[in-house]
């Protein structure tokens, strides 16, 4: 592959390839132990499905998802920036659009 097109490859095949987005998503699951995610800072075990601020367990339910293409160029690059849309969410984050 030329250098100019590994350029435009979004960052997360290169973090795929290198065994970190493992690393980081092995590291992210471990922080459900005690879950600190949200600012509401519940500490429930979310690996043992328990119930906190946001009342997501495991799992969370992802409504959506698909390339974004609303941003800078920049952030959007050639295949978008990617958005995801979760359901259930009682965050009500001051610049959500779902409310």
């Amino acid at each position: 592959m030329a250098e100019a097109e590994q350029t435009q490859l979004p960052g997360y095949v290169h973090l795929f390839g290198s065994g970190e987005l493992e690393e980081r998503a092995r590291r992210a699951h471990e922080m459900l132990r005690d879950c600190v995610i949200c600012p509401q800072e519940c500490h429930v075990n979310r690996i043992e499905d328990e119930l906190g601020f946001c009342r997501t367990g495991l799992l969370p339910m992802v409504s959506s998802y698909s390339p974004h293409f609303g941003e800078e160029p920049p952030l959007v690059g050639n295949y978008g920036s990617g958005t995801i849309f979760f359901g259930g969410c009682n965050m009500r984050c001051e610049f959500c659009q779902n409310l």
